[in-house]
């Protein structure tokens, strides 16, 4: 066999080694217990295969950042990466790896004063640092001690800083950034809902419901815990609206709880003719705790 001959056969061998294997990376995840990544392949033809590895934080834990093969990095959750099956690739291990931290280290890490700038006699800009994910809610007060929320629906953090404009209504003078991880342990529960939003979103009326019932007698129906109607507003970022429910200290440690949840679009609770939203499986939370954001299932 000639050297011309040789080369010939070791690239058809490669080509068809590049264009057969599962995933272009090996993920891998830092520190060990910190997250996962869930990788896919999105689209495959014979000239490019479109990956998806997305960075999976476990509790506790927030995503930092990918390091990528040889080098270079990418801040982004979802990292897509996309390659020429047709090319020659070499054989080495190509890893990806997931960079994960502490929640609250990185909090630690963004936590300043929030930035205000007047922009008339009526309104303000807020700017403030964000970690990518965490839905964080304005509060405005007239004397540093009442507190309200500014707005009533949540804005999910970008890890960047996020900018605001907000009126200043009714002698309102002062303006506090709350997160959903810092969750009120006077309530039982704090959340984030959330529906597919449009121009056109008419709002609606929202009913959440806590329930408890004994993990151990399988007959016996739940108990209503506590009920809260809340107005959700036609207007709003992504239609997202946060609430608080239940005392905490009146949970009685032997049982279990979940949440239920309804919205009567553009019309009050229990109106028949109204568009219905839920809250899709069932959805156990613990005393005290924050529910993550879940969106709303239409029922058609």
């Amino acid at each position: 066999m000639n050297k011309k001959t040789l080369i010939l056969l070791l690239f058809i061998i490669m080509g068809s080694v590049s264009s057969s294997f599962g995933f272009f990376y090996q993920a891998t995840v830092f520190p060990l217990d910190a997250g996962s990544v869930q990788s896919s392949i999105e689209s495959r033809t014979n000239e490019l295969v479109t990956e998806h590895y997305l960075a999976v934080p476990a509790p506790g834990y927030v995503f930092d950042s990918w390091s990528l093969y040889p080098r270079g990095e990418h801040n982004e959750s979802l990292y897509v990466h996309k390659f020429d099956p047709r090319l020659f690739y070499t054989l080495e291990i190509k890893t990806i790896t997931a960079n994960f931290v502490k929640l609250e280290d990185k909090v630690e890490q963004s936590e300043s004063n929030i930035d205000i700038r007047q922009i008339d006699k009526n309104s303000v800009e807020l700017s403030f640092p964000t970690i990518s994910g965490l839905p964080y809610m304005v509060y405005s007060s007239k004397n540093l001690k009442d507190w309200d929320m500014a707005e009533s629906f949540a804005r999910t953090g970008n890890g960047q800083i996020m900018k605001l404009e907000m009126p200043l209504n009714s002698g309102v003078q002062y303006f506090r950034i709350h997160n959903l991880r810092e969750i009120d342990t006077n309530y039982a529960v704090t959340g984030l809902l959330r529906v597919q939003w449009s121009p056109e979103f008419p709002g609606g009326s929202l009913r959440v419901r806590l329930w408890e019932y004994h993990p151990l007698i399988a007959d016996k129906a739940a108990d209503l815990f506590a009920e809260r109607t809340i107005e959700w507003p036609s207007r709003g970022s992504e239609a997202k609206l946060t609430f608080e429910i239940g005392d905490a200290s009146k949970a009685d440690p032997n049982l279990n709880y979940y949440i239920t949840a309804e919205l009567y679009e553009k019309g009050k609770v229990g109106d028949l003719d109204s568009r219905l939203y839920f809250l899709n499986g069932f959805n156990r939370v613990d005393i005290p705790s924050s529910f993550g954001e879940a969106f709303l299932t239409p029922l058609k």
